[in-house]
């Protein structure tokens, strides 16, 4: 029997998983903002440094496996072998930064290893400082279409989604962040959510979700149709209150992104002209859980 460990550090979140008996099970999150304030210092900020220190300590586990995604591997050679060294001298773990394309394929898995759908799936990977897009059909890539953009740039773009309520123009935000969008050839009617808990959130603000009417995997039971999430993120920009959100769910700092991934999402569907969007948890770990399984 293996069990494992699989930390995934961010560009905003980091969040460990603890693979045991064939299942994930995803343990603690912490916001760490390496993307945001790397842009105001210029370099790995010291405290983030710490509290991704003390956060991989208090794991008490001693096969323990770290992987970075956006802001890492857009560090220099010099500064990212610097930061895997100090990370290694500092909790005694490696630390593997990892591509864009190794993001794409081990989230992919995740997504398409058992589900049984012939036609185009488009599935999003959405983090803080990048946007993968995979175009699957019969269970393989036929397409690959990312984009140097994430939810922390959007809300950096236009502030205002971090408050209370949103106030710029909804359509605005859209049109804008599809111009920075690596257009894909291939269309899709389904767009996949992955990369973050998108289930908790479309639960927790009770999006009109429906059961999976296109296939079924237990980690994909909801889907709903682009009308109706797009009457609800605007529900959710300009009538809902972030502050009441935040404090009743106790994940302010996470709650703060949202608006900015809800604009990435959109954007997708309508570059994509999906029709419905199937919301997951599912990550690159389910990926490298497979491949950790079997040394």
């Amino acid at each position: 029997m293996k069990k494992f460990i699989i930390v995934e550090v961010g560009s905003t979140t980091t969040k460990s998983y603890l693979y045991e008996n064939n299942t994930i099970k995803e343990l603690d999150m912490v916001v760490i903002p390496f993307k945001a304030d790397y842009k105001k210092d210029n370099r790995i900020n010291e405290y983030n440094k710490k509290m991704l220190f003390n956060f991989i300590k208090s794991i008490k586990e001693k096969n323990i496996f770290v992987y970075g995604t956006s802001i890492f591997r857009n560090l220099n050679n010099i500064e990212r072998e610097s930061w895997i060294k100090e990370f290694k001298y500092n909790t005694g773990f490696d630390f593997m930064v990892v591509t864009p394309d190794m993001e794409n394929e081990y989230t992919v898995y995740g997504v398409i290893n058992d589900i049984d759908y012939d036609a185009k799936i488009a599935i999003m990977i959405g983090g803080g400082g990048s946007t993968e897009l995979s175009i699957v059909e019969n269970g393989k890539i036929i397409e690959k279409a990312n984009s140097s953009f994430g939810a922390i740039d959007i809300v950096e773009s236009y502030p205002d989604l971090k408050e209370d309520k949103a106030t710029t123009d909804y359509d605005f935000m859209i049109n804008e962040t599809k111009k920075l969008v690596n257009v894909p050839k291939n269309k899709a009617d389904l767009l996949v959510l992955a990369g973050g808990n998108y289930i908790y959130f479309y639960e927790e603000l009770k999006y009109p979700i429906e059961k999976n009417k296109f296939y079924k995997d237990v980690l994909q039971p909801y889907c709903i149709d682009r009308e109706s999430m797009d009457i609800f993120d605007k529900k959710f920009f300009y009538d809902m209150s972030l502050d009441e959100i935040g404090k009743r769910t106790n994940k302010d700092s996470w709650w703060r992104g949202t608006r900015g991934m809800r604009i990435c999402v959109e954007a997708l569907v309508q570059v994509l002209d999906a029709k419905y969007i199937i919301p997951t948890k599912i990550n690159m770990v389910y990926g490298i859980a497979e491949i950790l399984k079997n040394k």
